[in-house]
């Protein structure tokens, strides 16, 4: 059953209202940012009148960052299960969850954890670009 319509509210009466919010709001911060433009300028005369130079203008936006160039392998934090993967992992082979969980515990890898191979086979999810899923559930240091 669809809905009656209150008379003088119609959809495009909303849509007006809205765009002359929104308008509004524009107009009100380019007035802020031509009063804090005139303050900076302000602000920048008093200082050469002191002689101090301003500082230069910064961007308007920032500049990205640079990429970090890669360091070598990746660093877990020691006693991490990470870095207890790393070390299972570190003869070369191709394993399984189940035998790099294995793996982790003789290596002395302390938990009370009773899924550690779940929290195994989230970590190797989360170590993208430092061990390689080879097929399901086989892994490898890349």
């Amino acid at each position: 059953m669809p809905r009656k319509q209150r008379r003088g509210h119609s959809a495009a009466g909303g849509l007006q209202a809205a765009r002359g919010s929104v308008e509004r709001y524009y107009r009100d911060l380019i007035q802020q940012r031509d009063a804090l433009e005139r303050q900076i300028a302000a602000l920048r005369d008093a200082l050469a009148a002191m002689g101090g130079a301003p500082a230069p203008a910064r961007a308007v936006r920032p500049a990205a960052r640079a990429p970090r160039a890669a360091a070598g392998p990746k660093k877990f934090r020691p006693g991490s299960l990470k870095e207890f993967i790393c070390k299972a992992l570190s003869g070369g082979d191709v394993m399984a969850v189940r035998d790099i969980t294995s793996s982790v515990i003789k290596l002395g890898y302390k938990t009370q954890n009773k899924t550690l191979a779940k929290s195994v086979g989230i970590a190797l999810a989360e170590m993208k670009g430092v061990v390689r899923k080879l097929g399901r559930g086989k892994f490898k240091l890349a």
